[in-house]
C-alpha cells in the first residue's frame, strides 16, 4: 500500500509541476510490443512543454495482482522539419520502470510527428536504451529498444 501511495504521489506532484504559463502538449503514449513497448504499464500519459525541448511520460498500473509503473524524461536535442509537416526529434533522455524488476536507464528517443491539424501532433519513435536491472540478480548492462506511437493535443 505505501509503494501505491508513493507512485501516486509522485504522479501528481509531476502534473502540478508543469508551469503554466507554457503552451502544453498533452496526451498518450502506447507501447509498440515487438519494440519492448514502453517501461512499466506501456500507457504513459504525455507531457511536453512548447518552449522548451524536454518531454515526460507516466504511467502506472496498480492492483491486488500487478503493480506496474514507467516515468520517462526526455531533452530533444535536434527536432527539424523533415518535409511538408513530417518533423523529426532525436534526444537524450532516462527512464525508470517496474514490472517485475526495477530498471533503470538512460534512452536515445528517435521519433518522427506530424501535425496534421492545428492542435494536433501525432507521434512514432523508436528508442535504444541502456540500463541496469535490479532484480535477482543484479544485471548490467542490460540493453533494450522502446518503442511508442501515440497523440498530443495542443493547448
Amino acid at each position: 500500500m505505501r509503494t501505491r501511495t508513493i507512485i501516486i504521489a509522485l504522479a501528481l506532484i509531476l502534473l502540478v509541476a508543469v508551469p503554466s504559463s507554457f503552451g502544453l502538449g498533452i496526451g498518450a503514449a502506447f507501447g509498440l510490443q515487438p519494440l519492448n513497448g514502453l517501461p512499466g504499464s506501456n500507457v504513459m500519459l504525455s507531457l511536453k512543454l512548447s518552449e522548451l525541448p524536454f518531454l515526460m511520460g507516466v504511467g502506472f498500473t496498480l492492483g491486488e495482482a500487478q503493480t506496474a509503473f514507467g516515468f520517462t524524461a526526455d531533452w530533444w536535442m535536434a527536432n527539424d522539419n523533415l518535409f511538408s509537416f513530417f518533423n523529426y526529434y532525436i534526444g537524450l533522455g532516462f527512464y525508470l520502470g517496474y514490472a517485475q524488476n526495477l530498471l533503470l536507464g538512460g534512452r536515445l528517443p528517435i521519433g518522427l510527428n506530424v501535425f496534421p491539424i492545428k492542435n494536433l501532433e501525432l507521434f512514432l519513435e523508436i528508442a535504444p536504451t541502456l540500463a541496469a536491472e535490479f532484480g535477482d540478480p543484479i544485471r548490467f548492462p542490460a540493453f533494450g529498444v522502446q518503442g511508442a506511437f501515440g497523440l498530443r493535443f495542443w493547448f
